[in-house]
């Protein structure tokens, strides 16, 4: 476990979060990360400044810096460079990159290397594409949330189910479950004790979540797959014309 060596404290329409900057020195280097630096906040135009140095391994590592009236949080890739890589929003809803992100391919790192199952393909053909608005959009919005399209887990899991097809052996979603997470706070009574009492920070929650490359892949291959049936189709039927 790394050593905790400073801590901030953010407070936000009067509530105050404490986060903790760790040092990584106990972590073994060759797979550990080092986190350090400082954090800053102006609580008149809501921006911060993080900075710092987080790196895995022997050399690979990145710096977080910037300044944002909006609270994101900036990663760049060095100090003294304008330019950043990744915007994080303070809440998660999204992200933005400067470039696109990379995800490691290499055969020497995979194994049972085979063509994507056709029983998955058949199954990916009821698969839909729809439209729908987040639930805290239409909180905040009302009726100006704006309408998003992708897929839904649940459906690509009852779907794939019906075709016999067990989702949960492909890697195409991702099922988060967060424990209650609660703390010991002092709270002075009427009489002037003191007692302990467990505050809830955050309730217990979990939620479902789609890895889109790999869900692209299996819907670029049954479209691949449409593809070359229709074409087959269409040879077929030129063949028959042409022998008239």
């Amino acid at each position: 476990m790394a050593n905790k060596i400073s801590h901030f404290t953010q407070t936000v329409n009067g509530i105050s979060t404490t986060y903790d900057i760790h040092d990584a020195n106990a972590v073994p280097r060759s797979g550990g990360a080092v986190l350090g630096g400082k954090y800053t906040r102006t609580d008149n135009s809501s921006s911060l400044t993080l900075s710092g140095g987080l790196g895995w391994g022997n050399g690979g590592s990145i710096m977080l810096n910037g300044t944002d009236k909006g609270g994101n949080v900036i990663f760049g890739p060095t100090v003294g460079t304008d330019k950043a890589y990744m915007w994080l929003h303070p809440n998660g809803t999204w992200t933005w990159t400067g470039t696109a992100c990379q995800i490691i391919s290499d055969q020497r790192l995979k194994q049972q290397i085979t063509k994507i199952d056709d029983k998955l393909l058949d199954a990916w053909e009821d698969v839909d594409l729809v439209q729908f608005k987040y639930n805290d959009a239409v909180d905040q919005k009302k009726d100006k949330a704006r309408l998003h399209t992708g897929y839904v887990v649940q459906q690509i899991n009852e779907t794939c189910q019906k075709h016999g097809v067990d989702i949960s052996r492909y890697g195409l979603y991702c099922h988060e479950v967060y424990p209650q997470e609660t703390e010991e706070v002092e709270v002075e009574q009427k009489d002037g004790t003191k007692t302990k009492e467990t505050k809830v920070i955050r309730e217990a929650s979990e939620h479902y979540s789609l890895r889109y490359t790999e869900v692209y892949a299996v819907e670029c291959m049954y479209l691949r797959r449409c593809i070359k049936q229709l074409t087959a189709r269409i040879e077929q039927l030129e063949k028959g014309n042409n022998a008239k």
